[in-house]
């Protein structure tokens, strides 16, 4: 795929940082996700300045509220991840929280260039997003509020870029993987709240906290390549 700046260095950095806090965090080694955690959307922050002059006020804006909102997020969720007790709880609804302002800056984006969820792109995405909400009822429910608005935001994002009024391009246009960043995002949130209720041994726990950070990374890269090429194009006419 022709992602943007795939040959920049800082795209070298984020492949090799996203597979180090896939292992750290697999083996719980907190020094090697601290490191490698931050540096991970750092390079991929890099990659998105360099286009800030082809994009709108607007559009940079929502960017960069994005990517700062993922950065306090991964930082809470970097808590999350070697606490215990209330602590792990309250990290895990803050996290929430940073990561559904991040979800509604993308949704702005999408929204700006045309995207719009529909009832066919809404309905399967909720669907997933409902047997997330079933193990927080059976389990904590008094965490529902917080993370149910945060489901349905993610839900309601993941929609809006599988519109196909976003597609730009070629086949390897970085915008036809938009709906694709949805989706994985997804895939990595639901693969985090299954593996906080239901996986209990340490080889099944250590592979799905793996899954979760790596697909949560290349989630964010295939939505900010995405948005950076669909904002660029819209500043090209």
């Amino acid at each position: 795929m022709d992602f943007p700046g795939w040959k920049l260095p800082e795209r070298k950095i984020f492949v090799a940082a996203t597979v180090a806090v896939s292992v750290a965090g697999a083996v719980r080694w907190r020094p090697g996700v601290a490191a490698a955690k931050p540096a991970a959307l750092a390079a991929l922050a890099v990659t998105l300045a360099r286009g800030t002059r082809g994009r709108s006020a607007p559009d940079n804006a929502l960017l960069a509220l994005a990517v700062g909102a993922s950065a306090a997020g991964d930082y809470v969720m970097y808590r999350e991840e070697f606490a215990t007790g209330p602590e792990k709880d309250r990290s895990l609804q803050t996290g929430a929280t940073m990561f559904g302002l991040a979800h509604l800056a993308y949704l702005g984006v999408l929204t700006r260039h045309g995207g719009r969820p529909t009832n066919r792109r809404l309905l399967p995405r909720f669907a997933v997003m409902n047997e997330v909400a079933a193990l927080l009822i059976l389990n904590q429910p008094r965490m529902l509020p917080i993370l149910g608005i945060y489901g349905g935001t993610l839900a309601t994002m993941a929609a809006t870029a599988a519109d196909p009024v976003l597609l730009r391009g070629s086949g390897t246009d970085p915008t036809r993987l938009l709906a694709a960043g949805g989706i994985v995002f997804m895939a990595s949130d639901a693969t985090l709240m299954n593996r906080r209720y239901l996986l209990r041994g340490p080889l099944p726990r250590a592979l799905a906290e793996a899954t979760v950070l790596s697909t949560y990374f290349v989630a964010q890269m295939l939505l900010l390549d995405g948005m950076d090429a669909l904002s660029r194009r819209a500043g090209s006419h």
